[in-house]
């Protein structure tokens, strides 16, 4: 068995995503299905289900009506900086993606950390709205099975914002890019607040992780 990463990410519907003035999110749809035309390297195009009323613009066409539910199909240029884009330069396929909650959410299957790694900075570069919804590692062989599930969700949102702006000024580097009351001050809080907020945001990863 390999060692790869299941990740789910959650993307903006606006630009990059292909789904930008076609869906505005506040319907959820699945079953998201992508092709390229035959002869035509910049375009794609891309199918979903959706519920049968649902408003869409011009170009967007019914292929088959399952009565509550149908399916949908439109064409878009490629674009270099779209979250499937992303995942092509990568030769990393999409398990699946669906659009729920007014978000793009993308699961794919990264075969090591270094590939997660890159995916990520490359999705957060054109999409700084990214936010990384669950991790989900396997071990090398079965018998050492160890899958470790890690949900974004169980954080509140200034705890998640206290994390992202001490990683991305490199409070976790060594050496260290930042100090705490330093992060404290870009955040606007005082050193003792940031400490709270980390120290219950790391007890609720760490605790799912070593369970």
């Amino acid at each position: 068995m390999g060692s790869g990463i299941r990740a789910e990410v959650s993307l903006p519907t606006s630009a990059p995503s292909p789904f930008d003035g076609v869906v505005d999110g506040s319907t959820s749809i699945y079953s998201v299905a992508r092709s390229t035309p035959d002869g035509d390297a910049d375009a794609v195009v891309l199918e979903f289900i959706g519920d049968a009323d649902l408003p869409v613009p011009d170009g967007v066409e019914v292929v088959f009506d399952y009565g509550g539910k149908a399916a949908y199909r439109f064409e878009v240029p490629c674009c270099e900086d779209s979250p499937f884009a992303v995942l092509d330069r990568h030769g990393v396929p999409v398990s699946e993606t669906t659009i729920r909650d007014g978000r793009l959410l993308v699961t794919f299957h990264a075969t090591d950390l270094p590939t997660l790694r890159s995916v990520l900075d490359a999705f957060r570069e054109s999409c700084p709205d990214m936010q990384v919804l669950r991790l989900l590692q396997s071990s090398s062989t079965p018998e050492e099975s160890d899958l470790v599930t890690v949900d974004r969700s169980e954080l509140t949102e200034r705890q998640r914002e206290v994390l992202t702006t001490a990683y991305e000024a490199g409070y976790f580097d060594h050496p260290k890019g930042a100090n705490a009351g330093e992060v404290a001050e870009s955040l606007g809080i005082d050193r003792s607040t940031f400490s709270e907020h980390m120290a219950a945001a790391q007890r609720k990863l760490l605790s799912t992780l070593l369970d």
